[in-house]
C-alpha cells in the first residue's frame, strides 16, 4: 500500500506555504488566489458552525433529560413526605380522641368502597377477631360516619350515614328540637319530621339524640345548610352537611360495646 512518509508530508506542507507567500507577494495574483480559497474556508466555517450546534444541541437534550428526570423523582418524594404528613395527623387525630371520648374503639382503615349505585358502604379491615360485631357505630375524628352491617372474621362493612337505608334519631345541638335524620344518597343527609313551629337554623349543629341504643348521645352528625317545608306542608326539614367528609374516609373508630 502507498505510503506517505513524515518527510514528504512537511515537505508537501512547506511547498504550499512558499507558493501561497509568493502569490501574495504578487499583487496581480493575490485576489485570485483570495477568491479561491474563499469557498474551502466558507465551507470550513459552516461545517464548524454545525457541528458546534450539533454538540451544543446534544449536550442541552442531555442535560433537559437529567433534569427531568430529577425533577420527576423530587415530585414523587415531595408527594411521598405530605402523605405520610397527612397521614400521621389523621392517626394523631384518632388518638386524641380514642383517649377523650370515653369509648372503647377499635381503629380500622378502609380497604374497599361499595360499587353499587343504590349502597353507600365501605369495608374495613377489622372483623369479628377484633371485637366487631353487627349494630355497632362507626366514627371518625369529626363525627357519624355510620354502622355496621356486616362482619367477617376479619373484615366488615360499614353502611354509611348518607344511605337511604340507615337513619338515627338526631337533635338540633342550639335548640333540642328532634328530628329523624336519614341518608338520601347524595353529599348531603334529611332531618324529617320537624314541627312546623319548631326552632332550626343554618349553621345549627345536629347531634345524635341518644334515643336509639346503637347511637351513643352527642356524636356530631353534620351542620344544617338548608330549612325548608315538606311535601305536605305539616312538617319542616333540614338539609344536613355531614361532619364526616364520606367520600374521602380512609380511617375509621369502631365503638365496641
Amino acid at each position: 500500500m502507498f505510503k506517505v512518509s513524515n518527510k514528504n508530508l512537511i515537505c508537501a506542507v512547506l511547498a504550499i506555504v512558499i507558493f501561497l507567500l509568493a502569490c501574495f507577494s504578487v499583487p496581480a495574483l493575490r485576489q485570485p488566489v483570495l477568491n479561491t480559497l474563499k469557498y474551502p474556508f466558507s465551507l470550513f466555517t459552516f461545517l464548524r458552525r454545525e457541528v458546534s450546534a450539533l454538540i451544543f444541541f446534544h449536550h442541552n437534550f442531555t442535560q433537559n433529560e437529567l433534569l427531568r428526570k430529577e425533577i420527576y423523582f423530587l415530585k414523587n418524594k415531595l408527594n411521598s413526605q405530605k402523605e405520610f404528613e397527612l397521614e400521621n395527623a389523621r392517626l394523631k387525630n384518632i388518638l386524641s380522641l380514642k383517649q377523650k371520648s370515653g369509648f372503647k374503639l377499635v381503629a380500622a382503615r378502609v380497604i374497599a368502597r361499595s360499587s353499587q349505585a343504590w349502597s353507600s358502604n365501605v369495608i374495613i379491615d377489622k372483623g369479628r377477631y377484633n371485637g366487631v360485631r353487627n349494630g355497632m357505630v362507626a366514627i371518625n375524628y369529626f363525627g357519624l360516619a355510620g354502622r355496621i352491617v356486616d362482619v367477617t372474621e376479619t373484615t366488615s362493612t360499614v353502611l354509611l350515614i348518607n344511605d337511604p337505608n340507615l337513619a338515627v334519631s338526631g337533635v338540633i345541638q342550639r335548640s333540642r328540637q328532634e328530628g329523624l335524620v336519614c341518608g338520601a344518597m347524595g353529599t348531603n343527609l334529611i332531618m324529617k319530621y320537624l314541627p312546623e313551629d319548631s326552632d332550626v337554623k343554618i349553621q345549627d349543629t345536629v347531634i345524635t339524640s341518644g334515643l336509639n341504643e346503637n347511637y351513643p348521645k352527642g356524636l356530631v352528625i353534620g351542620t344544617v345548610i338548608e330549612v325548608g317545608r315538606d311535601y305536605s306542608g305539616l312538617s319542616r326539614y333540614a338539609l344536613i352537611k355531614p361532619a364526616v367528609n364520606l367520600s374521602n374516609i380512609e380511617e375509621l373508630l369502631i365503638i365496641v360495646k
